[in-house]
């Protein structure tokens, strides 16, 4: 590949976005030359044209030209009683226009990881939260805990890009420390100690935060290790605590593990000062949270009624209404998404996603559409709300975007 052909992207593919990712593209394949960066080059690499790819849309299991599925798909939306659109994962552009598309068919528009936006939301409305930024972490903090099991491996960057990397405008990094709570695995443990900071790794139950944070806080007698742990927590002077709310699925109560990290860092500031720092999930969570707060009030789960959009977190959850269909037809989009995506055979289905979407059954009709900081420009969120980033072209395919795709089936036949 020519040394012409490198240029540096800003990756779409987690809640992080870091933009010092270099890649070389040659005849519309892209590959990572950036170095260190080995646990995101497969997810990156994953949306290159392959052999399996669907450049084309496809009826079921018949290839048909764009405007053939177009229509066919124009057709199923006005003969529909009840829609429902599920986001995937797109940026900016692609939400405004599925809330547009939403206003004029009365449709419940909702994130496939909304209930995870919303253990966080319910903290910050029964409680009050303290929260800080990327930048605030990397810059400020003398000690970060992450509690959890996959949160380095769902943003393998984390560590090096926010909690120790090479340099910082305030803090002493050879006296930063790390914590890790909770029931990482090995490969984990091993990616953070690689940095030779002061790590420590305290395996536990994640059902058990809630006591050891509490125990942590009190004057009791602990075992050696708690001891050590609440040494530096009292020492610090600036703590900041980490998680992504999936990685307490399986947990007994999920909503009171987050609580009590919440309730643990606001007792943290009566004597000095911290913050919490959730990541956001890897499907452009938090652009689709922002976009949808600005338009509608609501970061997720709402309905056009005819005159404006409302929001009811059970009416419209989407997973429900599909698992017991109380929707004909169901628009999914998704640009951004690597991991299989779950469709529902007993109702209709539309597909809009990239090229290498796939899925249980397939889908009544799928649209190929590109993915924005690949194949079109767009902004995304950065996890912590705070940052919007350009998301650049690098390659040319000729395929629309979501925003392009959906205001098309806007125009209904009637």
């Amino acid at each position: 590949m020519k040394s012409d052909n490198k240029r540096y992207i800003t990756c779409p593919f987690c809640s992080l976005h870091c933009d010092d990712i270099q890649v070389e593209v040659n005849n519309n394949k892209f590959k990572i030359v950036s170095e260190n960066i080995k646990d995101c080059t497969s997810k990156i690499e994953y949306f290159n044209i392959k052999k399996t790819s669907n450049l084309t849309a496809i009826s079921k299991y018949k290839k048909i030209n764009f405007n053939t599925a177009i229509n066919a798909a124009r057709k199923m939306i006005s003969r529909s009683e009840d829609i429902t659109l599920v986001n995937h994962g797109t940026d900016v552009n692609g939400v405004r226009s599925l809330l547009n598309f939403a206003a004029s068919h009365n449709c419940v528009v909702d994130h496939v990881n909304s209930k995870y936006l919303y253990r966080n939301l319910g903290i910050i409305q029964r409680k009050g939260y303290m929260a800080t930024s990327l930048t605030e972490t990397r810059n400020r903090s003398d000690v970060v805990i992450l509690f959890g099991n996959n949160i380095l491996k769902k943003s393998p960057r984390l560590i090096d890009k926010v909690i120790l990397p090479k340099h910082s405008l305030c803090t002493n990094l050879k006296s930063r420390k790390l914590l890790l709570v909770g029931d990482f695995d090995a490969q984990s443990v091993k990616i953070a100690k690689k940095n030779k900071h002061h790590i420590e790794n305290f395996k536990i139950d994640l059902n058990d935060i809630p006591e050891i944070l509490t125990k942590l806080m009190s004057d009791d007698k602990l075992s050696k290790n708690l001891e050590g742990i609440r040494k530096i927590i009292k020492k610090s002077k600036y703590l900041v605590a980490s998680w992504i709310t999936s990685d307490f699925d399986k947990c007994n109560d999920p909503d009171y593990v987050i609580s009590s990290i919440s309730d643990f860092i606001l007792s943290m500031n009566q004597t000095s000062r911290a913050a919490c720092m959730p990541i956001a999930g890897s499907l452009a969570d938090a652009t689709s949270s922002q976009t949808m707060s600005w338009i509608t009030g609501f970061p997720s789960r709402v309905k056009f009624n005819g005159k404006s959009f409302f929001h009811d977190r059970s009416i419209c959850d989407s997973q429900e209404i599909i698992r017991n269909r109380n929707t004909d037809l169901a628009i999914h989009i998704s640009t951004v998404n690597h991991n299989k995506v779950e469709l529902n055979d007993k109702i209709k289905n539309i597909f809009i996603g990239h090229i290498n979407s796939t899925f249980n059954i397939k889908p009544d009709i799928f649209i190929p559409v590109g993915n924005p900081g690949i194949d079109h420009r767009g902004i995304m969120f950065r996890t912590d709300n705070v940052v919007s980033v350009l998301l650049d072209k690098i390659r040319e395919i000729e395929l629309l975007s979501t925003q392009d795709v959906m205001n098309m089936l806007s125009e209904v036949d009637n």
